[in-house]
């Protein structure tokens, strides 16, 4: 089958801090300088339009909520003299159930039946269309379309009234909320569907600086940490789905308490790591993309220890 996939580029924006930086490791409840120095367990909700912590972003995101645009002669491909099935995304989404019409050069016409099923005039051709995606496909049953001959659609589309559509990508299953497991720099990422995604953090940055003359770091209530992360997963629609993004939380109730112990100074610094978010976009193989936006609504505690030798 000969896909003809929209390309999808996603803007990754980067965040400079100043201070410290440091990668993964660690259990999932303590950091030190040389280690994590966050813990990002816990429960996210989303934060996007709706309550939604991934919503598919669209592009037919102009007029009013719930009003509706008509699209039509879209060109969705093209023939190549040898293909029988093509398949695709449609520009814009979700599409009004019952309004996809595509027609390919050679007489063939698919119409939507209304239950994503796609009739073909000719006998034994048929195809299938994803509502909320825009994905298509069609089969003409063993017959090829001339090199270059165009295939178009025309349909309807729900207006957003923003670029987010409230609906994950790819799926019927919407996403509200995650449960992260984080151990160390390894993270779980568990959706409320059920679906599992697993990958790491990777830098870990602070906007503390390092003290004067001390070889741990100076917390500051009100510093930001951050840290990037990205999984991988299989979404209860059955997309193979790639996440990337950051972590981010905001360092409060910070105190520090130094004892000696022979030759050695231990300093302990312990904090709270509130208002923690999850922030980044949702990729699904063929292309369709979606922001990521969620809350948790707890704060974790972290305690950091450095040791330093007394000269003698």
């Amino acid at each position: 089958m000969k896909h003809l996939i929209r390309n999808a580029f996603v803007a990754v924006l980067s965040v400079g801090f100043a201070g410290c930086e440091w990668s993964g490791g660690g259990d999932s409840n303590s950091w030190n300088d040389s280690g994590s120095i966050a813990n990002f367990n816990g429960s996210y909700r989303g934060s996007g339009s709706g309550g939604y912590l991934v919503s598919q972003y669209s592009t037919a995101s102009s007029g009013s909520p719930g009003s509706t645009t008509t699209i039509s002669g879209e060109t969705i491909g093209t023939g190549d003299g040898s293909s029988t099935s093509f398949g695709g995304t449609l520009l814009h989404s979700p599409v009004v159930s019952g309004s996809l019409q595509i027609t390919a050069a050679g007489g063939y016409s698919f119409s939507d039946a209304g239950s994503g099923i796609l009739n073909g005039s000719v006998s034994g051709t048929a195809g299938s269309v994803s509502y909320p995606s825009g994905g298509w496909s069609i089969d003409l049953a063993g017959n090829t379309i001339a090199v270059g001959a165009t295939i178009t659609a025309s349909y309807t589309v729900t207006n957003s009234g923003s670029s987010s559509s409230g609906v994950t990508p790819g799926s019927t299953d919407p996403i509200y909320a995650f449960n992260v497991q984080q151990s160390g720099n390894k993270i779980k990422i568990i959706d409320n569907n059920g679906s599992v995604y697993e990958g790491s953090l990777g830098d870990m940055k602070t906007t503390g600086n390092l003290g004067s003359g001390s070889q741990g770091s100076t917390f500051v209530n009100g510093d930001q940490v951050i840290a990037s992360f990205s999984a991988a997963g299989r979404s209860k629609a059955g997309m193979h789905v790639n996440m990337t993004g950051n972590f981010q939380g905001t360092v409060q109730g910070v105190s520090t308490v130094t004892t000696k112990s022979g030759s050695s100074t231990i300093t302990t610094t312990s904090m709270a790591l509130s208002d923690r978010r999850i922030i980044g976009t949702w990729i699904e193989d063929g292309g369709m993309t979606g922001d990521i936006s969620g809350v948790s609504a707890s704060a974790v505690n972290v305690t950091s220890s450095s040791t330093s030798t007394n000269s003698i």
